[in-house]
């Protein structure tokens, strides 16, 4: 009996069948069960929803149009992307309702025809789900026979299906196609129905995992006489590879999640000119907004986080107006105003037109760039730290060769011991790395350089060899949520030369007032914590979050996304330079490959001042020497003293020019967190892994603790509480190890740490502790105390 099959594969949606009866039975038993296999038709984007009438601009003149238009047909009316000719390569997997694996078969044959018999065991249960995969000729890929997450985890990089030509037969053969049929039973007389008990179709239809994108533009742009011509097309918030089984977020129904990787396809120089673009692009699928009422109104502010879009950036012609851009933002979806999905198995063709004859001022996709230097109507002078907390499009300025110590400004004797003893002064100022908003999407947050060796619109010099009059002005982007950069100060021009010294840009709306002596709760962007208990002597109140960190918590965050926000950066104890953390939803007992050329899984990823070039994470084996690693501040040192090379870096009764918190703050020392504690805290170097006893929120376990990926703590005798992201951390062989089962921060006090965790140390013990005894090339997180009272 032929029914019909209503399977939204890769779309968010469960796969349903009509009800009409039919039950289970004898549920666990081995049982024969025969398909028909076919593929389906891949869908064309402009046809997925009703369409509708374009709204107007309100009256303005349309800077350009984009148009998702119907998919290019051949004269017979079939689209022109082949389908394979067999199924390769088929995999059919089985598992319970809860994702444990029940039953299934490797490949059944290499080249099974279409609609062909196929027999398989698979075991009689109720409510279970089927993987079906074809995984393409050529491709040894397996789910294996782990659970369905881990399935879901299973990875087909891009490069695999990049370069397939959709007329090529050959090449659709390599394509691969799925179906995960969600809620099915599979019964003893070797049927598989639906949840409701309808027989399902004798011929189920896999999908195409990929998305195929197609791109023509036409761009003829003359504004009060001077042209434009375009430049660069790149295609942004593009999943990196493909998840052969897709896992939507249980609440938005949205993947893949924001904590796998993204990546930027930029469209090759030579085929801008041509008009015309297309690639083959993993789904994403971000939801909707209905503020996205038309075309003008799809900007960054209306489109869900993850969004992708492309980028048409032009240039005014002529001798040097390199700089004068026109930069455009089109995000892609469907048909409706307020769809930003691409889903797989479809087509979407979209057509621009660039025709405008004026400046675009009143168009939020286009941005209007004609940078000046940072140091423009720039007169933010603020006190020098090692870190500066900026506001997304702030402006500052400051004094690199001067230090501020209790509000009082010093002479940074270290930077200018080094600048006399050689006989140097800075010569120049660059971008070093930066971070995008979230992850591998969002924007660049200190912005994107004029040029590879122009910085001047982020950060600038004047009376760099005066350590008085000497000045680097910094102006950060707008319109971002975010992140972290570093910028550095060069012995030569244009960045050549040493590094001397390097400041991190923490950029955030999180800005506590740097004195006062009492615990703040609202506004949450002044939010400082006081801690109160265990017989603990006053102290001034402590930032509410990690060094670095996007944001804080006084609850458990909802989502693993939120969680990395929390992480903040990583610190070699003595050592000023940030170092990125884990960004992922696992548990891992170490993240492999973070020194590669290539931005690795599950890490906090740098980027370079164009915003789209990775920054590799480099290694080095030996720094004794503040001033070798402050040359190289990317390079994290497996063997390094560094705390007792400078005579306890950190510590003391004052803050050092080596310590990397803010102006009026600096790191706490380890008497600072006895209030977490009830009663003894500190643990010695040969007491080894002691869980003492913690302060936990009322009603807060260990393993709520392992379920929430940190810790919920009271932190004074109020009740209040305060959340610590178990982050993993750097050791000092190498590797970043322990994520989300154990996290370390880093106090003053030399090898000192505040410990908390599963498994910590891989010995099977919880731990809750201070302790001594770490490694200082060991690369912890750390949070920040006040200076002073007033």
């Amino acid at each position: 009996m032929t029914v019909t099959i209503i399977s939204m594969l890769l779309v968010g949606c469960e796969d349903r069948f009509d009800s009409r009866g039919g039950n289970p039975v004898g549920e666990g038993e081995p049982v024969e069960v025969t398909l028909r296999i076919g593929l389906a038709e891949g869908e064309d984007g402009y046809n997925l929803f009703t369409p509708s009438t374009k709204a107007d601009m309100s009256g303005e003149e349309a800077t350009f149009d984009l148009d998702l238009v119907p998919f290019a047909r051949t004269k017979s009316g079939t689209a022109t992307s082949l389908q394979p000719d067999a199924l390769y390569n088929l995999e059919i997997r089985q598992y319970d309702s809860n994702g444990t694996y029940l039953k299934g078969c490797d490949p059944i044959t290499t080249n099974t025809g279409l609609g062909t018999p196929i027999t398989t065991t698979l075991t009689t249960k109720e409510h279970c789900q089927l993987v079906l995969v074809a995984w393409g000729n050529g491709n040894t890929n397996k789910l294996g026979t782990g659970p369905l997450s881990a399935a879901q985890d299973v990875i087909i990089n891009a490069s695999v299906i990049k370069d397939l030509k959709p007329e090529v037969q050959a090449d659709m053969n390599k394509m691969p196609y799925v179906l995960h049929l969600k809620d099915v039973n599979v019964t003893s007389d070797g049927r598989i129905y639906s949840a409701e008990g309808e027989a399902l179709d004798v011929r189920l239809r896999l999908k195409r995992l990929a998305t195929r994108l197609t791109f023509n533009w036409t761009y003829n742009v003359t504004i009060s006489g001077a042209t434009y011509s375009l430049k660069q097309i790149l295609l942004h918030s593009i999943p990196t590879n493909y998840k052969v089984v897709a896992a939507p977020d249980k609440t938005d129904k949205t993947y893949p999640s924001l904590l796998d990787q993204f990546t930027t396809i930029q469209v090759p120089a030579g085929q801008i000119v041509s008009g015309s673009y297309s690639c083959w692009i993993p789904a994403n699928v971000r939801g909707s907004n209905p503020n996205a009422t038309s075309q003008a109104y799809r900007i960054k502010s209306n489109a869900p986080t993850g969004s992708s879009y492309i980028r048409f950036i032009s240039v005014m012609n002529g001798e040097g107006n390199e700089n004068k851009k026109l930069d455009y933002r089109l995000y892609l979806g469907g048909k409706e105003t307020t769809d930003f999905n691409l889903y797989g198995n479809t087509d979407y063709s979209y057509t621009a037109r660039f025709t405008h004859t004026q400046l675009p001022v009143n168009d939020l996709r286009v941005t209007i760039v004609d940078p000046v230097s940072a140091s423009v109507d720039n007169h933010n002078f603020v006190p020098t730290a090692n870190c500066f907390m900026v506001a997304p499009g702030g402006a500052f300025n400051f004094n690199p060769y001067k230090y501020t110590q209790n509000g009082a400004v010093i002479d940074n004797s270290v930077l200018q011991g080094w600048c006399n003893t050689d006989n140097v002064k800075i010569q120049s100022v660059k971008v070093f790395w930066q971070t995008l908003e979230n992850g591998d999407v969002g924007d660049p947050v200190l912005g994107t350089a004029n040029s590879s060796t122009d910085h001047t619109n982020i950060v600038d010099l004047t009376d760099g060899t005066d350590f008085g009059k000497a000045r680097i002005y910094c102006r950060v982007a707008p319109n971002t949520t975010g992140g972290s950069g570093l910028i550095a100060a060069y012995s030569g021009a244009d960045g050549t030369g040493e590094i001397l010294w390097s400041w991190h840009i923490w950029v955030t709306d999180y800005a506590p007032d740097v004195t006062g002596n009492a615990d703040v709760q609202t506004p949450v962007n002044k939010r400082k914590q006081k801690y109160v208990g265990n017989s603990a002597p006053d102290q001034l109140p402590m930032m509410d979050r990690n060094l670095g960190a996007m944001a804080g918590y006084n609850s458990v965050p909802e989502t693993p996304l939120e969680r990395s926000k929390t992480n903040g950066f990583h610190y070699q104890q003595g050592r000023k330079d940030p170092f990125p953390s884990s960004y992922t939803t696992k548990t891992m007992s170490e993240v492999p490959n973070i020194y590669s050329a290539t931005p690795p899984k599950d890490m906090l990823n740098l980027y370079g001042p164009d915003g789209l070039t990775y920054k590799p994470r480099e290694r080095g084996d030996m720094a004794n020497n503040i001033r070798i690693a402050y040359r190289n501040p990317i390079k994290m040192y497996t063997i390094s003293d560094l705390s007792v090379a400078q005579g306890s870096a950190w510590g003391g009764n004052v803050k050092t020019v080596h310590d990397p918190c803010p102006a009026g703050w600096r790191i706490a020392a380890k008497e600072n967190y006895r209030a977490l504690f009830n009663g003894n805290y500190y643990v010695t170097k040969n007491e080894g892994l002691v869980k003492k006893d913690p302060r936990l929120a009322p009603g807060f376990t260990w393993n709520d603790g392992k379920e929430s990926g940190g810790y919920l703590i009271v932190y004074n005798d109020a009740g209040y509480t305060t959340y610590f992201r178990m982050t993993g951390f750097g050791n000092n062989s190498g590797s970043f190890v322990i994520v989300g089962e154990a996290g370390n921060v880093w106090t003053r006090d030399t090898k000192v740490t505040f410990d908390f965790g599963f498994n910590a140390n891989k010995e099977g013990k919880n731990a809750y502790e201070v302790s001594e005894g770490w490694e200082s090339a060991d690369a912890h997180t750390t949070r920040c105390i006040q200076e002073r009272a007033d």
